[in-house]
């Protein structure tokens, strides 16, 4: 008798403990918000976040178990990031993601305490997030992109490919401190190679537009890009419009290559994507933001369409060719 009756109280508790076992991980469960300057329908945008939430699930954080995602999309209008940012704020997360110099300035000025973790800024420390890539010191950690550094050397890729190169367009950002920095870059660089500059600052998608026809006018003979979220958002039509005015575009990121630029060459932004998860995991689990060292990328792609050369007559080097991690034709 004793035995029927353990045996009857032991199944109660089989058919009750997952019940408990769900209230417990309701009460657990951390709220991730997630600020954008994307449009939400971009198959890229939609791409990096895919990556961020499969690295994320793969470190035992399950989607509407452990932790839910708030998210929020400037579509590429910068102006809402602020209001976006502090949204997020009032909704109390527990971390905030970031893409782009433009969300995680937004987001630090939102709160000085939440955990913001970045997913894809330029140069972290020139825009002031933290103090050192080994010791970030405040509420900000993630990935640099190493993107200043890159700035040069995807110069002088273009000129190989454009031995005659004498005369190009920089797109660029005063309000976006990575930029600047890349800007900078090119500036330095341009002269060693004997390219004379023309600038153009992208404060509206409409200002793409104007760069091109400016462009043309000052007979420029490419166009690279700084990969502000105004050129990353709108890279379609950046690039639709360099091949009607015919001029090649060199840019970081390897959409851009895909969508039909010249060519690419960078870090692969959806593996900065894939470490934010690492990132979010850890703080999660009790760490805190100011003792994560800020990571740097190891592989870094070049990538040329060899479509896009064709199209403007273009003969790619066999040797770059050769070095390039993907060729598209």
């Amino acid at each position: 008798m004793r035995r029927r009756e353990f045996i009857a109280l032991f199944g109660g508790v089989a058919v009750v403990w997952p019940v408990a076992a769900r209230a417990q991980q309701g009460v657990q469960m951390r709220r991730i918000g997630i600020l954008l300057p994307y449009i939400e329908s971009d198959s890229q945008a939609q791409a990096r976040v895919t990556a961020f939430r499969t690295a994320l699930e793969e470190r035992g954080w399950a989607h509407g178990r452990d932790v839910s995602f708030d998210f929020r999309y400037a579509e590429g209008q910068l102006d809402r990031l602020p209001i976006l940012a502090a949204d997020l704020v009032r909704m109390n997360v527990h971390v905030i993601l970031t893409a782009g110099t433009e969300a995680t300035d937004a987001a630090r000025k939102a709160s000085g305490s939440i955990p913001i973790v970045m997913a894809a800024v330029g140069d972290p420390i020139a825009a002031g997030f933290i103090s050192s890539l080994a010791r970030p010191g405040g509420n900000v950690t993630g990935a640099s992109l190493l993107a200043t550094e890159l700035t040069a050397k995807r110069l002088e890729l273009l000129k190989e490919t454009l031995p005659a190169l004498t005369r190009l367009v920089v797109l660029w950002s005063a309000s976006n401190a990575s930029v600047i920095q890349k800007f900078k870059q090119i500036e330095a660089a341009a002269p060693l190679l004997g390219v004379q500059l023309q600038a153009h600052e992208l404060r509206a998608p409409s200002d793409i537009e104007k760069s091109f026809e400016a462009a043309a006018q000052f007979g420029a003979e490419a166009v690279m890009t700084t990969e502000d979220a105004i050129q990353i958002t709108y890279r379609a039509q950046l690039v639709d419009l360099a091949k009607r005015q015919r001029i090649p575009v060199a840019s970081e990121f390897g959409e851009f290559a895909r969508a039909g630029a010249l060519m690419s060459y960078g870090p692969s932004i959806l593996d900065s994507f894939r470490h934010a998860a690492g990132y979010i995991d850890k703080i999660l689990n009790g760490a805190k933001p100011a003792d994560l060292p800020v990571e740097q990328p190891t592989r870094f792609e070049l990538i040329i369409n060899l479509n896009t050369a064709k199209a403007l007559g273009l003969a790619v080097p066999p040797t770059l060719l050769s070095r390039a991690d993907e060729v598209i034709e």
